[in-house]
């Protein structure tokens, strides 16, 4: 049964945020109110939000509002669509509409996860300029299903059931990765400490190392292959065995790219990615951001290195340099310092994470079927199929 629709602005009062004037500091620095930009909403999840990077006091607040617990805010320019709900008393920036809602017509949370879900309406509604926006006038005049009272909160009680077996599923990936990191400390101590008095190596000592390179954008042709063409950003797992952009044979011949041969270490070299690292489950290709080297096994296990590295991965990035945009080079990731334990111990960890690693591929594709469904739920709560 679908449901009657109602105008956002016939059953919320809409309030556009403002940034107050900066002028007086103090106004900014010992208040106690949050003052929320889209960087604390982050996403199109429905969450609380209570913290914020700055705080303000009531007499800077000029034509800010303060808006009420359980008020929903939706950015309206450039990140179309995160949300959040406020956990307590702030105030917002202009690029956030807020709706107090009526709470004769609409339950607060049951508002917050149908305006999650308007993103993709959004995006199409506003004009096509360089940042996206929905203006307030626009924004009012779209519209959310209008079911009674009881059925809205029955949906929000489904939603937020669902929602916390996805918090938890994701709490139980994290845990598996505490847990390596625990066994690691347990056999090895801290890489940077050596507490156990291993010999060290540099990572010189351990492959021959080198770094990637960029084919030329001029012949798009480079880019339309099927080698795994990484970059830094990519970096994020253990394992990768996939990219945005792939190259061709032809690429690598005529550039500074190389293929690299599964089962090497690579390791990101400029700025907020130094010493992001992953190890190439097949053939590939990377950027100059990017060093890689083949481990060698009589030495050290490939595994328990990238675990080395990403413990000790703060201390490690001491050595970049750089005024605008701190980076390491190749000579300076050669020169990486790491302990040697026996390869029988070693070997016996990487053991261990590869069972782990099983463990946590079969939560992550239950959690992606727990996204899926969740999804679902709400498309068909929207729709009125569910109750």
């Amino acid at each position: 049964m679908a449901y009657e629709k109602a105008k956002l602005g016939e059953v919320a009062k809409i309030v556009t945020g403002n940034t107050p004037s900066k002028k007086n500091n103090k106004y900014w620095e010992s208040g106690d109110i949050p003052f929320i930009t889209p960087a604390e909403l982050r996403s199109n999840k429905v969450q609380p939000i209570s913290k914020s990077k700055n705080y303000i006091t009531e007499k800077v607040l000029e034509k800010a509002r303060i808006l009420p617990k359980d008020t929903v805010m939706v950015c309206c320019i450039g990140s179309l669509g995160k949300i959040g709900i406020a956990d307590r008393e702030l105030v917002t920036n202009q690029q956030i509409n807020s709706l107090i809602f009526d709470e004769d017509l609409i339950y607060y949370k049951y508002g917050a996860y149908y305006l999650s879900t308007i993103s993709p309406i959004m995006e199409h509604l506003a004009p096509s300029t360089t940042v996206k926006i929905i203006n307030k006038t626009l924004f009012s005049n779209m519209e959310i299903p209008l079911p009674s009272l009881e059925t809205q909160k029955k949906i929000a009680e489904v939603l937020d059931n669902a929602g916390e077996l996805i918090d938890k599923r994701k709490e139980q990936i994290e845990k598996l990765d505490d847990f390596i990191e625990s066994v690691f400390l347990n056999m090895f101590g801290d890489p940077v400490v050596n507490s156990h008095g291993f010999l060290k190596a540099r990572l010189e000592d351990l492959g021959k190392w080198q770094s990637g390179g960029t084919p030329s954008r001029r012949n798009q042709d480079y880019f339309k292959g099927d080698i795994p063409w990484l970059s830094s950003g990519e970096l994020e797992r253990i394992y990768v065995e996939d990219s945005k952009e792939k190259i061709t044979e032809e690429a690598i011949e005529n550039s500074s790219a190389k293929k690299i041969q599964p089962g090497c270490l690579l390791l990101g070299m400029y700025d907020t990615a130094a010493l992001k690292s992953s190890i190439n489950k097949v053939t590939c290709s990377c950027n100059q951001a990017i060093a890689y080297a083949k481990i060698n096994s009589k030495m050290a296990n490939t595994v328990y290195v990238y675990y080395a590295i990403q413990i000790g991965k703060d201390y490690y990035r001491r050595l970049q340099r750089g005024v605008r945009q701190k980076n390491l080079n190749l000579s300076m990731v050669k020169n990486i310092k790491i302990p040697i334990p026996p390869i029988h111990l070693q070997n016996q960890f990487a053991q261990m994470v590869e069972e782990v690693e099983k463990q946590k591929e079969k939560m992550e594709e239950s959690l992606i079927e727990m996204e899926n469904l969740f999804n679902s739920l709400m498309q068909r709560a929207f729709k009125g199929e569910l109750f």
